[in-house]
């Protein structure tokens, strides 16, 4: 990248950061990621200068304007040149309405490319209009609708997960969706998420976005949850093991999957996705 480009990309950067409050962007990514991040802008922004600054690719959110609906950035870094990841992602929409929402954000993508140059600076006149007139009228529904809403639980089984960018896809994704997991990496790969069920059908289509020499859904249960708030859905996740934030957490082999499982109160799920007969185990 040359330095007239890292600077395209800092000033993109710092003018979205100015255009949105605290509480509207949000990085993504571990402690160090987020420090580096910080202290890059930190010290563009106070001397406009990037010589010495490293180019990576930034991850973020922009919360939109109603409840927890997000717009998720990746920034490669190759970025503006280089088209961004967009997505849109919320606690409320329905599978249907996330699914249009994304849509349209392909569509606008290639309509903020300027003579090859991307500008996400334009992403609230963009975005806001069609989420929030589509977020309103759900938002309406769910008032109506006695607080329910549906969890889902998926164990998936490849062939092998040996890659260390798939297994950063796995909790890179589990986290941003509010989901919560296990996976195994090895011969075979197992997978196993919980959450709302439109966040796992999207988390298990990302999945099979990418390249695997087999994947495929060993086991799916959901379950409705009557007069409850949308926001205590964490509380009904059975894999969640008390851990407060969302993710997934990788063991080396199945017995520890297994135990979690069992913990869980979800042995036959797991026992029967795996083809184990129970009665072997106990020998």
């Amino acid at each position: 990248m040359t330095e007239n480009n890292k600077r395209l990309q800092y000033e993109e950067l710092s003018l979205l950061i100015s255009m949105f409050n605290d509480n509207e962007f949000k990085w993504v990514g571990d402690p160090n990621q987020l420090e580096h991040w910080k202290s890059a802008l930190d010290k563009f922004m106070l001397t406009h200068d990037v010589s010495g600054l490293e180019v990576s690719p930034f991850r973020f959110q922009i919360l939109l304007d109603m409840g927890e609906n997000w717009f998720n950035v990746f920034l490669p870094c190759r970025y503006p040149e280089a088209r961004p990841e967009c997505y849109f992602s919320s606690d409320t929409a329905t599978k249907q309405m996330w699914t249009e929402i994304n849509q349209e954000i392909e569509k606008k993508l290639n309509e903020i490319c300027d003579n090859g140059w991307y500008r996400l600076s334009h992403v609230k006149s963009f975005l806001q209009q069609p989420v929030i007139n589509e977020t309103s009228e759900l938002s309406q529904f769910n008032k109506k609708s006695d607080y329910s809403f549906k969890i889902c639980r998926i164990l998936i089984w490849t062939h092998h997960l040996l890659s260390l960018e798939k297994r950063k896809c796995v909790c890179r994704w589990a986290n941003e969706l509010g989901i919560w997991g296990f996976s195994k990496p090895g011969y075979p790969g197992i997978i196993i998420v919980e959450g709302l069920y439109d966040n796992v059908q999207g988390y298990i289509s990302r999945l099979k976005s990418l390249k695997w020499q087999a994947i495929t859904i060993r086991s799916e249960e959901s379950e409705v949850i009557y007069n409850s708030p949308l926001h205590n859905h964490g509380e009904f996740v059975k894999i969640r093991l008390g851990r407060i934030n969302p993710g997934v957490s990788e063991f080396e082999n199945m017995s520890e999957i297994s135990s979690k499982m069992k913990e869980a109160g979800l042995e036959e799920m797991f026992l029967s996705a795996m083809k184990i007969n129970k009665n072997k185990t106990n020998h």
